[in-house]
């Protein structure tokens, strides 16, 4: 987890130092939740986001102008309906999806290529539809990672080593939360598998969306 600047010279100092995490058994979403998966829970009662009636013209687009809180009682929700575990996840699961296990800088390896996501040089000025870049699919198969846009997880934002037991994972905390993934309007250093952000939980923007994740059961 993280950078080391001897292979990614353009790595930040919160991404070092680079170390090993141990995780459990989960999948992650293939694509961002979209804004058809959570019309549905608008129409179970949740409060519609910013610039809703816009979003709904656009249903197989990452949902923005979430806050940490919505996407966490998001997940919230869908795990009541399912009976399954679904949750955020932690910025040590996120990255383990996005680069798999061998320290990649982008999930299609270490050479940034503009066909694999949506950023500053695609042109696009928005969000565009899940999957769309396929071929920039991650190691486990996840898609759109990085670009399009930024994703929040459920961490703390705090200096490495990532440890899930120091008390990053609060969930009653009120500081920043760690988002990931760079969105359309960066540039490629900003769209690293290792890039890290964070904004307070109640920040709502046009580049902020999250994907969710189910833990799995130890064999």
């Amino acid at each position: 987890m993280g950078s080391d600047p001897a292979r990614d010279p353009q790595a930040y100092d919160d991404e070092q130092p680079q170390h090993r995490v141990i995780l459990g058994a989960y999948r992650i979403g293939r694509y961002p939740v979209t804004v058809a998966e959570y019309a549905c829970f608008v129409r179970a009662g949740q409060r519609a986001p910013g610039y809703w009636r816009i979003q709904l013209r656009k249903l197989l687009h990452p949902m923005v102008h979430v806050s940490w809180r919505d996407a966490t009682a998001y997940a919230a929700w869908l795990a009541q309906c399912s009976g399954a575990a679904w949750r955020l996840p932690t910025e040590a699961e996120w990255e383990k999806a996005a680069r798999g296990t061998d320290g990649r800088i982008y999930p299609w390896g270490d050479a940034f290529d503009q066909s694999r996501c949506n950023e500053h040089g695609s042109g696009t000025r928005g969000t565009t539809r899940v999957g769309t870049y396929g071929s920039g699919a991650s190691p486990c198969g996840a898609q759109d990672l990085v670009g399009n846009i930024t994703e929040w997880t459920s961490s703390l934002y705090q200096p490495y080593p990532y440890r899930a037991d120091d008390g990053r994972e609060r969930a009653s905390a009120m500081s920043d939360r760690v988002l990931r993934g760079g969105c359309w309007t960066e540039h490629p250093r900003e769209v690293r598998a290792a890039i890290r952000g964070g904004a307070r939980p109640p920040v709502r923007t046009v580049w902020f969306g999250f994907r969710v994740l189910q833990d799995l059961p130890v064999a």
